[in-house]
C-alpha cells in the first residue's frame, strides 16, 4: 500500500440503512483496516442510529426535516384511513387516481430530499475518493465528488434492468443516465464477470470494469456430518429476504414432491413472509424461522445439509445474478441447489458443488433436492464445497479491491 493510500480518506454512499449490507459492510471494513479513512452515508431508519462506530470506519446516517414531515403525515394520513374520518380522505378514496398522483408526489418528494440531505453529509466529510453504491446514488456522488475527488462506481446490479413494473421509457431514461454518469467516474467495480461484459458493451467502457465477487469471509469453522442435529431428517435452507422474483412460492409449492427425510427451512423476513406462510399451511416439512444478524448468516447456515438459491429470472439482473447467499453456503460448508442461471451453473457445476434446476418448475426444484441430499452425493459434494471454500473467500477477493483503490489514490 502506497503513501498516498495510507492518507486517502474514502466516502461510501448507500441508500439502505446499512444495517444487513455486506457488501458494502466488507468494503468499507477491508478499506479501514488498511489505512484508509472510511465513512459510509446513508438514509436512518428507525432501526438504526445516527451515528455508528464499526471496525475500520464509521457509518453516518441522514434523514432530512422534509422526510420527517412527510413521514407524520402519511402515517396519520394510514390511521384516519382506517376511521374514514377525514374528508379529505374521503374524497382521495373516491378519485383513486388523483389520490395516487398525490401518493406518487410525495414519495418523489421524500425520495429527492433525501437524495439531497445524503449528498451534503457525503461533502462535509471532505473525502479525496467517493464511492457509489448503484445506480440510486450516483448522480449524487458525482455531485458531492464535484470535479475535484475522485468517483468510483459499484454496480451491485444491472439496476435499470431491475425495475420491471415502470414504463419502458423510464427504463430507458435511466440507461442514459448511467451512461452519462458512468463516462465521468474513475474506476468501474462489479460483482461478476457476466455484468462487467453487459456494463462494458451497453456504455462503450474503455476502461476494464473490475470484478470484485460478493466473497464473505473464510469460515473457521465447519460443522461436520456428525454435529448437526437433525433427528435424522436433512435440512434444506433458503437464507435471505423473503421477497418476490425470488422464486418463493415454487420452493414452497416443491415441497409436496421431497422425499420424507428432507425439512425445507426459510430463515429470513419480507414482503412475502405471510403470503408463504399461508401457502405452507398444513404442510409438516416446511419451517420458517426468524432471520439472524449479518455477522451470524454463516454460522448459523452450517446447521443446515443443503442452501437453495432458487431466483427467477424475471429481468437481466437477475439473470446474472450473484446472491450474497451462493458464497456464504459456500463458506458453511453446504452443497448448493440452485437455479440454472449463467453464473450460479458457472459456480456450481464447474466447481461440482451441487446441482441446478429450473426455477419456473416447482418439480425442477423438488427433484434437484432429493438428488443431491442423497448420502453418496452430499459425502462427495461436501468434500468438494470444503476445496471451494477455499477459492470464494474475501481474503483473497480482498486484494483486488485494495488494488483498485491504492490506483485511484495514487492518481490525487
Amino acid at each position: 500500500m502506497s503513501a498516498h493510500s495510507r492518507a486517502c480518506q474514502v466516502c461510501l454512499l448507500v441508500t439502505n440503512d446499512m444495517v444487513s449490507d455486506s457488501r458494502v459492510s466488507r468494503h468499507a471494513e477491508t478499506l479501514g483496516r488498511n489505512g484508509f479513512k472510511v465513512t459510509v452515508v446513508c438514509p436512518l431508519s428507525r432501526r438504526s442510529t445516527v451515528h455508528e462506530e464499526r471496525s475500520g470506519y464509521q457509518i453516518v446516517r441522514v434523514r432530512s426535516a422534509l422526510v420527517e414531515w412527510l413521514t407524520r403525515i402519511t402515517e396519520q394520513k394510514t390511521t384516519n384511513a382506517d376511521r374514514l374520518e377525514q374528508t379529505e380522505y374521503r374524497f382521495l378514496a373516491r378519485k383513486k387516481s388523483v389520490g395516487w398522483f398525490i401518493q406518487a408526489g410525495i414519495r418523489v418528494l421524500m425520495i429527492v430530499s433525501t437524495q439531497v440531505a445524503l449528498m451534503r453529509a457525503a461533502r462535509r466529510t471532505l473525502a479525496n475518493v467517493y464511492c457509489a453504491n448503484d445506480l440510486d446514488t450516483l448522480l449524487i456522488t458525482r455531485l458531492a465528488a464535484w470535479f475535484d475527488r475522485r468517483l468510483v462506481y459499484d454496480s451491485h446490479e444491472l439496476w435499470p434492468d431491475m425495475l420491471i413494473q415502470v414504463p419502458p421509457f423510464v427504463k430507458t431514461a435511466l440507461m442514459r443516465i448511467e451512461r452519462f454518469l458512468i463516462a465521468r467516474v474513475d474506476a468501474v467495480m462489479t460483482v461478476n464477470e457476466f455484468i462487467a461484459r453487459v456494463l462494458t458493451q451497453r456504455y462503450s467502457i474503455k476502461s476494464p470494469v473490475q470484478v470484485i465477487h460478493n466473497y464473505p469471509l473464510r469460515s473457521t469453522h465447519v460443522r461436520s456430518p456428525d454435529e448437526k442435529r437433525r433427528s435424522g431428517r436433512v435440512t434444506a435452507l433458503y437464507h435471505g429476504i423473503l421477497s418476490p422474483e425470488r422464486g418463493l412460492e415454487n420452493l414452497v409449492n416443491a415441497a409436496q414432491q421431497l422425499l420424507p427425510d428432507i425439512v425445507l427451512v426459510f430463515r429470513g423476513s419480507g414482503a412475502l413472509e405471510e403470503a408463504l406462510k399461508a401457502l405452507a399451511r398444513g404442510r409438516t416439512n416446511i419451517r420458517f424461522e426468524r432471520p439472524v444478524g449479518m455477522r451470524e448468516v454463516v454460522k448459523a447456515a452450517e446447521s443446515a445439509d443443503v442452501g437453495i438459491v432458487p431466483f427467477l429470472a424475471t429481468n437481466l439482473s437477475n439473470y446474472y445474478i450473484s446472491p450474497n447467499k451462493l458464497f456464504e453456503y459456500i463458506q458453511a460448508g453446504l452443497p448448493i441447489a440452485a437455479s440454472n442461471l449463467p453464473f450460479l451453473t458457472k459456480v456450481v457445476l464447474t466447481n461440482d458443488i451441487g446441482v441446478v434446476f429450473d426455477a419456473r418448475d416447482p418439480k425442477s426444484i423438488a427433484d434437484a433436492i432429493n438428488q443431491i441430499t442423497r448420502k453418496d452425493v452430499l459425502a462427495r459434494q461436501r468434500k468438494n464445497v470444503r476445496e471451494a471454500a477455499s477459492v470464494f473467500c474475501w481474503e483473497q477477493e480482498s486484494e483486488k479491491l485494495l488494488r483498485l483503490y491504492d490506483a485511484i489514490c495514487t492518481m490525487l
